[in-house]
């Protein structure tokens, strides 16, 4: 009984941590690892180290990447005694996701489609992709085949401009490229246009936005030789990695903030010829392998 009482006060200890730091960031709604990447952020020094004696703080610190690891313990814990509303954090849902918008939400000039290998942000960026006439794709993995072709279907006739987002990780930095190269090889009509961007997540960005790159994924020897090719010129330890769940703490309006400001320049009467693509089939164009 008494083991029972320890834990569950520490349970109440850590909870209330998890609680507190969901308050200061601000989002009613967000992913367990956004909240990981905010709490590496904060410099207030109140992270309980709880005791053995009934789940007593025996001392608090800053916040520390190898917490991480048991977040999503005390996170579905606090949800569970109601420490915060059950729907605080967004969940990965596996599979494919379209969500296509009205044809009259669309602009006269071309189609807009945004990409990312993350299904858990589409409750927060469907309305922004909505609001500008934009398809909205998730894909847990690889870009699969019917997803690929359903992209070729809806672009037939079309102009189609996609914006591309992924983790910068050892099974997430490819999903562009691996995307572009995809619509590449399906494509066998001279009438699609598809232009593909990676606006997220970059080594730039990393670097720009003074993301901290974390404890990264094992992969295997072929993705983890590409990786590090990838982010040398950056300076940064291909051994780490940068989630799309960053952008939520280190931009400003989160992730659905960043995706807005991306669609709004494509929206506008934007030279499309004078912008650099990772794909551009209307002029042939597949960037080098250099490019993801």
């Amino acid at each position: 009984m008494t083991e029972a009482f320890v834990e569950t006060e520490t349970h109440r200890t850590k909870c209330k941590w998890v609680a507190k730091a969901l308050q200061d960031f601000g989002k009613p709604r967000t992913t367990i690892r956004a909240l990981f990447y905010y709490a590496l952020g904060r410099k207030e020094s109140d992270y309980p180290i709880c005791g053995g004696f009934v789940g007593e703080i025996r001392v608090t610190r800053p916040y520390h990447e190898s917490d991480g690891e048991r977040l999503p313990k005390w996170a579905n814990k606090a949800r569970e005694l109601g420490y915060v509303p059950e729907d605080a954090f967004l969940e990965e849902i596996p599979g494919e996701h379209a969500f296509l918008p009205d044809a009259a939400s669309q602009t006269k000039t071309h189609r807009i489609e945004v990409w990312l290998n993350r299904s858990a942000f589409n409750p927060l960026l469907l309305p922004i992709c909505a609001k500008q006439g934009a398809a909205l794709v998730s894909i847990s993995g690889c870009p699969q085949t019917g997803a690929v072709e359903a992209l070729l279907r809806r672009s037939q006739g079309n102009t189609t401009i996609i914006l591309c987002l992924s983790d910068l990780s050892i099974h997430g930095f490819t999903f562009c490229r691996d995307l572009a190269q995809a619509a590449a090889i399906g494509n066998d009509q001279d009438e699609r246009a598809i232009r593909l961007k990676h606006v997220a997540l970059t080594p730039g960005q990393v670097l720009e936005q003074k993301i901290p790159m974390v404890p990264g994924e094992k992969g295997a020897k072929k993705y983890h030789d590409l990786y590090k090719r990838y982010l040398r010129p950056y300076g940064l330890d291909p051994r780490r990695m940068a989630e799309l769940d960053a952008l939520e703490a280190y931009y400003p309006r989160g992730i659905a903030g960043f995706v807005e400001q991306a669609l709004s320049r494509y929206t506008t009467d934007l030279d499309l010829d004078k912008e650099e693509w990772l794909l551009d089939l209307r002029n042939g164009v597949l960037s080098g392998e250099e490019k993801y």
